[in-house]
C-alpha cells in the first residue's frame, strides 16, 4: 500500500503544476491558447491519473486474487502435505507387511527344507525298514520250512507214541491187581469214598509207606476210580524199587488212559529209563525224543534234549 500512496502523491503534485490559472497569472500576460493548453494538461493528467488509479484498483485486485489464490496453494499445501505424510505412513507400513511376509517366507523356507530333510530320512528309514521286512520274511520262510519238518517229526513222534500206548494189554495187569486185592481187603479198611482213599494213598506215599500206598491203588483200580493216576503212581512204587518190568506196565496204563495228565514228563522220563536199565536202547532214545517233542519245557524234556544232542 506504501507504493499506491507514493503514486498517487506524484499525480497530485503534477496536477498542480499544470492547474488553471489565477487571476495572477492572467494579469500577468497569459492568453487564452496557454490557458486553453494549460486545461488540456490539466485534462490529460486527471485522465492519467484516473487510469492509474484504475490500474492501481486492478492490481489490488490482482494482489487480492494472488493472496487468495496463495492462501489456496498454502491450504492445499497443508492438506497435500497431511496426505502426503499419510501415504508415507501407508508405504511405512506395507513396507513392514512386506518385510513381515518376507521374514514368514524365509520362515517357510526353512521349515519346507526341514520337511524335506525329514522325508528323506523316513524315507531311508522306510527303505532300511523295507530291507528288513525282507529279511524277516525269509527267515519267516525259513522258519515255516522248519516248523513244518518239526510237525512232521512230531506227528510221527506221536504216531509212535500212539502206537505204543494202543498196544498196551492193560487187562493183566488189572487181572493181577484183583487178584491180589483178595488178600489186601481183608488187611485194609478202605473208606466207602474213594476220593478219600485216594488222598490216604498220596499220604502214604509222602510218608514213604510205599506197600500201604500200593494196596490203596490196587484197590483204586480194582474200584475203577482215578485209575489212570493210581496206575502212574503204582509204576512209580515199582520204579523206586528198580522193578523196571513191573514199573512200565503201570506207566503204559496210566498214558493209555489220560495222555494229558500234569505227571506225563515224568511217567515218559521214568519209562524212558526203564528201558536204559534193561538195555533196551532203541525204547529208551524213543521216548526221550517222545518226551522232548510232547514236552519240550518241561524239566524233565531239557534233560532228554541235552542227552539227545550229545
Amino acid at each position: 500500500m506504501s507504493a499506491k500512496k507514493s503514486l498517487v502523491c506524484l499525480f497530485v503534485s503534477f496536477a498542480c503544476l499544470y492547474a488553471e490559472p489565477s487571476a495572477f497569472e492572467l494579469q500577468s500576460g497569459a492568453t487564452k491558447k496557454d490557458m486553453r493548453d494549460l486545461k488540456d494538461i490539466a485534462d490529460f493528467t486527471r485522465s492519467v491519473i484516473s487510469d492509474f488509479q484504475n490500474k492501481i484498483a486492478n492490481l489490488e485486485q490482482s494482489v487480492d486474487g494472488l493472496k487468495t489464490v496463495y492462501e489456496g496453494i498454502s491450504v492445499t499445501s497443508r492438506q497435500d502435505s497431511v496426505m502426503l505424510k499419510s501415504q508415507i505412513d501407508r508405504i511405512q507400513n506395507i513396507q513392514d507387511i512386506v518385510e513381515s511376509y518376507q521374514n514368514s517366507q524365509k520362515s517357510q523356507a526353512e521349515l519346507v527344507k526341514n520337511l524335506k530333510l525329514q522325508v528323506e530320512a523316513n524315507t531311508n528309514n522306510i527303505e532300511q525298514i523295507n530291507k528288513k521286512l525282507d529279511k524277516l520274511s525269509e527267515a519267516f520262510l525259513q522258519a515255516n520250512d522248519e516248523i513244518l519238518k518239526q510237525i512232521n517229526v512230531l506227528s510221527e513222534q506221536a504216531l509212535a507214541l500212539q502206537n505204543n500206548i494202543q498196544g498196551i494189554q492193560n487187562q493183566p495187569v488189572i487181572q493181577s491187581i484183583k487178584e491180589d486185592n483178595q488178600d489186601t481187603s481183608k488187611k485194609y479198611n478202605f473208606s466207602s469214598d474213594n476220593n478219600k482213599n485216594l488222598s490216604d494213598a498220596k499220604n502214604f506215599l509222602r510218608q514213604r509207606k510205599n506197600e500201604d500206598a500200593k494196596a490203596y491203588f490196587e484197590y483204586l483200580i480194582d474200584q475203577k476210580f482215578a485209575v489212570a493216576e493210581s496206575s502212574y503212581y503204582l509204576g512209580e512204587i515199582y520204579y523206586a524199587r528198580k522193578e523196571y518190568n513191573e514199573a512200565l506196565p503201570y506207566y503204559k496204563t496210566s498214558a493209555s488212559l489220560d495222555s494229558k495228565a500234569s505227571y506225563m514228563p515224568i511217567l515218559l522220563w521214568h519209562t524212558a529209563w526203564s528201558f536204559k536199565y534193561l538195555n533196551d536202547q532203541d525204547n529208551y532214545l524213543k521216548f526221550l525224543k517222545t518226551l522232548v517233542a510232547l514236552f519240550p519245557n518241561s524239566e524233565q524234556g531239557i534233560k532228554a534234549q541235552d542227552i539227545l544232542s550229545k
